[in-house]
């Protein structure tokens, strides 16, 4: 059966999009500064794991969500390990290279997202969805300036190990997310990351400078934010949908620093972000019910 969207069901998808991506946005450009400030990864991902859980757990006692029960708990543990790699594998790399190399790489998830997803038949591509899922990408790298993007090969390796654990932890979460509500989802999968910090990596790095608790909590806020509407936006259009729609960020932020900065914008750019519009609208994907 293919499944239906109703008219409320699509705006709240695109609230929970655009606060996903504003967020998601946010996160990688405070790392950096962090960085900047002489802070390791190893400090920066304990106090985000640490932040973003009490925020989501924050979040879930304020509208009094129903907590996971055990059963459901076990499920997400193999989520949760998937997404203890995701902020590692990105934190370290965005120790190397530079954010926008790393949102660049991260343009490629929505492809093997679209191959899971498909295998596992919960979703129909239609027969523009490659060709739109190309134009977008030849957009994002028309909207690069060169001199910011940074080639270095264990960043990317990182990177690329980032783009893994993420596509299957989005395929994970999207049937999960049925049963589960995804604030819960995200307040259960931040806290394992959180006890992980916790246990392995803070008494080698008990020692944190003073700065680090700053960048962390901000990081922590982005982070938790960020999954919370990306689990939303998850269950509500779909992992695929959502990998792809994802894709406007690296435009999103050109347009950011145009106005807030006044950055000049390229003509090249401006072909990008074009692109990157038309290629996210082509590559649209019918949604199925999942084969049992």
């Amino acid at each position: 059966m293919v499944s239906t969207t109703r008219p409320d069901s699509r705006l709240s998808g695109t609230i929970w999009v655009m606060g996903a991506l504003l967020a998601a946005s946010i996160e990688p450009i405070i790392v950096k500064f962090g960085f900047r400030g002489h802070l390791s990864p190893w400090h920066l991902f304990t106090l985000k794991s640490v932040f973003a859980a009490v925020l989501c757990f924050t979040v879930c006692f304020l509208f009094k969500f129903k907590f996971a029960d055990r059963e459901q708990l076990k499920k997400l543990m193999v989520s949760s390990i998937l997404l203890i790699g995701t902020n590692l594998f990105t934190m370290f790399a965005l120790y190397y290279i530079s954010a926008v190399t790393v949102i660049t790489v991260v343009t490629t998830t929505p492809a093997l997202v679209a191959v899971l997803n498909q295998r596992l038949g919960r979703d129909q591509l239609d027969k523009l969805f490659w060709p739109g899922f190309w134009l977008s990408f030849l957009g994002v790298l028309l909207s690069i300036e060169l001199s910011q993007f940074i080639v270095q090969p264990l960043g990317l390796v990182l990177m690329f190990g980032a783009v893994i654990t993420s596509s299957f932890y989005r395929v994970q979460m999207e049937r999960l997310t049925d049963e589960i509500s995804p604030a819960v989802a995200s307040a259960c999968t931040m806290a394992v990351g959180a006890v992980f910090s916790l246990i392995f990596i803070l008494p080698f790095n008990f020692n944190m400078p003073a700065n680090a608790w700053y960048f962390g909590v901000w990081i922590g806020i982005a982070a938790g934010l960020a999954n919370i509407a990306f689990l939303y936006a998850i269950n509500t259009v779909g992992a695929t949908r959502i990998s792809v729609i994802t894709m406007l960020q690296r435009p999103l932020l050109i347009v950011a620093a145009a106005v807030l900065l006044k950055e000049p914008v390229t003509i090249a750019q401006v072909i990008g972000i074009v692109l990157v519009i038309a290629g996210t609208q082509m590559a649209r994907v019918t949604r199925l019910q999942p084969k049992s």
